[in-house]
């Protein structure tokens, strides 16, 4: 770099601060033990007799992310002169009670979507919502989700080939999610849906939307069905909740997606964690957790209080099985469909950019992977590490704030001992890392 070019970088780049722990972990060191004691007592009746042992297996992960002591990487300055050098914290990957690694997942998620799936062209969000009745056989077979977003799909598909009056195909990508604000168990889903397809000729057929009261009605009644054909509700309570005036099904449309700005906005929210950080305040003295939202016209309130076992009650809840995954993909946007994507020309044409890149390095044989289920590969999730955190914070972990050169990784270290000396070290120095106990950390 150039002297006016590195300070003008310099004047804009933040000093990276590897993060420790949160408040999260506050509450989860606090409470988790007494939660696990009460689980069968006062939790397992509403919230599964059986899900304990996955909600302390994805705990004991997510207790360890930023915890210096379970091991860290040295990234140090490749310029000599300088020799600036921090130490950062293994993540845990589990995106379903850590914030941070949820928010990485996030972004690679959307990234993926809007990058590589996407065609150029309109689509539109979909939100299908179900009867409070209904609701708690979702908690209780956790994998009953599976059949609904088939079912949906196939809905969308007899709509489109209805209002088109020719077979067509579409694409879809659908995240179901469990929790509702203050997280509260709602199961739900969003779909984004491609407005139309393309028929035997190549030619896109565009589907434009009107009223939803058809549709309501004949997802409603699908519903029905398949819970009958599943022998999880009885003919006479079908029949009782086909005479519902209000029947708490509902379908909303009104989200188009036109720009790529809004195609990133909506992919971020259907794929973000149960709860955010911003949202958690925690009293250590009174062992409470105040959980602050927008004004709730169900809940009449914006700030609920947990205590705390009950909290993590709430939050784990919503963790899914293990190897589950909540957003599939459909259609145009199937794995093994856009392995095909180069046989039509027309949808080359419309294709997003990343997808034509991948197809350029790779000389068309796209890497497949499942046909329905979308996540983020490890290895994705470490390359990517980096350019997250230039893109989300406008640092770059791998430039140094102090001459602006490159740092690279120079160890990785996982001995407790050995690393209990490098905190005790930092902080004999006055460079403490953030969020250590240094209790902890006597040699």
């Amino acid at each position: 770099m150039t002297s006016s070019v590195l300070s003008a970088y310099l004047e804009k780049q933040q000093n990276y601060v590897p993060r420790g722990r949160n408040v999260l972990h506050t509450i989860f060191e606090k409470h988790f033990k007494d939660f696990c004691n009460l689980y069968e007592e006062k939790y397992a009746d509403r919230y599964g007799r059986f899900h304990l042992a996955r909600i302390m297996d994805v705990a004991e992960h997510f207790l360890t992310c930023g915890d210096y002591l379970n091991g860290v990487a040295r990234i140090r300055c490749t310029n000599s002169e300088c020799g600036h050098d921090y130490f950062r914290p293994f993540s845990c990957k589990g995106f379903y009670l850590c914030p941070s690694c949820s928010q990485k997942r996030t972004i690679l998620l959307t990234e993926h979507f809007t990058e590589e799936v996407f065609l150029k062209l309109p689509h539109r969000q979909f939100v299908f919502t179900f009867p409070k009745a209904l609701r708690v056989y979702f908690r209780n077979d956790r994998k009953l989700f599976a059949d609904f977003s088939r079912l949906i799909f196939a809905m969308i598909k007899e709509f489109y080939k209805e209002a088109a009056g020719i077979e067509i195909i579409t694409g879809m990508v659908i995240a179901y999610q469990t929790f509702g604000d203050m997280l509260r168990f709602n199961p739900h889903f969003h779909a984004i849906v491609l407005e139309g397809g393309f028929d035997e000729d190549g030619n896109f057929v565009f589907i434009p939307f009107s009223g939803l009261e058809k549709m309501t009605e004949y997802f409603r009644r699908k519903v029905i069905n398949l819970f009958l054909v599943k022998n999880l509700i009885s003919k006479s309570f079908s029949l009782n909740l086909l005479s519902w005036k209000h029947s708490g099904f509902s379908i909303d449309n009104s989200v188009r997606i036109l720009t790529d700005k809004a195609g990133i906005s909506l992919a971020e929210y259907i794929t973000r964690a149960p709860v955010s950080l911003k949202k958690l305040h925690y009293e250590p003295f009174k062992g409470r957790v105040l959980f602050h939202t927008r004004y709730n016209q169900y809940f009449g309130e914006n700030i609920h209080m947990f205590d705390g076992p009950d909290f993590l009650a709430e939050l784990t809840q919503h963790i899914p099985p293990k190897s589950i995954q909540y957003i599939r993909r459909y259609g145009l946007y199937a794995s093994r469909t856009r392995g095909k994507w180069t046989e039509h020309p027309e949808i080359i044409k419309h294709a997003p950019s990343g997808w034509k890149a991948a197809q350029q390095e790779s000389s068309g044989n796209e890497k497949t992977i499942d046909e329905e289920e979308s996540e983020v590969s490890d290895r994705t999730s470490r390359k990517a590490w980096a350019r997250l955190l230039t893109k989300v914070y406008e640092i770059d972990p791998m430039v140094c704030p102090k001459c602006g050169s490159e740092m690279r990784v120079i160890a990785v270290i996982r001995n407790p001992p050995e690393i209990r000396k490098i905190l005790k070290h930092l902080r004999n120095i006055g460079r403490p890392p953030p969020g250590v106990d240094h209790s902890n950390i006597a040699v």
